[in-house]
């Protein structure tokens, strides 16, 4: 295929645009924010997680709570009508007897029920200070994940503005170039990993980095100008500078 250098200038031209499209893609795809958000979303999904484990066990320790409430206040109703029966002096030495037994009784197990109380007021406490800590931790992690969601909202803007600048002027630089060479450039760099066209520096082709052979320099060398090159390792354009 003939193209002149002109020609082959256009496609040079875009082939440095088509890289610097691909170079912005790629660097869209791999924002250091794409990966703090992944490690920030795992750290909320872990501390909700704890945090709902929690809440149940502090929902467990106040019916606990209550009831040793419930249990305290029963024994201790028992023990004043107890006493006020005693202190009215209305009733035989055989029933002041039972009575004071009674109250002796009742007295132990009120201390022992307040003991239980006091214990579940302790647990309630360390759970209440682990969902406390838990929610502030929670706070603190949604509030750096919508800071750092604006940070890539950001970089993503800027980048797809290049994008769009550089999407422009590859239309620009297209409608220079003749429809057969640019199906060719297009073909090669679809099966080329984005790569159709490269200059020929010295004796080496940029686009696979490889040089070429003394015998092949030589048959290039005598080719005119307009004769469109393609390197014989990667196939790619060829383009002399």
């Amino acid at each position: 295929m003939q193209a002149s250098v002109a020609q082959q200038s256009f496609i040079l031209e875009l082939q440095i645009i088509d890289n610097e499209i691909l170079q912005a893609n790629t660097k869209l795809k791999s924002l250091p924010e794409i990966e703090q958000l992944l490690h920030i979303d795992k750290r909320i999904a872990t501390a909700t997680e704890e945090l709902a484990l929690v809440q149940a066990e502090s929902d467990q320790i106040a019916l606990e709570l209550r009831r040793g409430e419930v249990d305290v206040e029963t024994v201790t109703d028992r023990i004043k009508k107890d006493e006020a029966r005693l202190a009215s002096g209305n009733a035989t030495p055989k029933e002041l007897e039972q009575l004071q037994h009674e109250v002796a009784t009742l007295k132990k197990r009120q201390e022992s029920l307040e003991e239980i109380e006091l214990e579940i007021m302790i647990r309630n406490d360390a759970v209440a200070a682990r969902r406390n800590t838990l929610s502030t931790d929670l706070a603190s992690l949604e509030t750096l994940k919508t800071e750092i969601n604006s940070r890539l909202t950001s970089a993503t803007t800027e980048i797809n503005l290049l994008i769009n600048e550089k999407l422009l002027a590859r239309k620009e630089v297209g409608t220079k170039i003749e429809q057969p060479l640019l199906d060719l450039y297009e073909k090669i760099r679809g099966a080329n990993g984005g790569v159709g066209a490269a200059p020929l520096v010295g004796n080496k082709c940029n686009g696979c980095n490889l040089a070429i052979n003394a015998v092949e320099m030589e048959r290039i060398k005598s080719l005119a100008k307009d004769e469109l090159l393609r390197c014989e390792e990667c196939r790619r354009i060829l383009v002399r500078i």
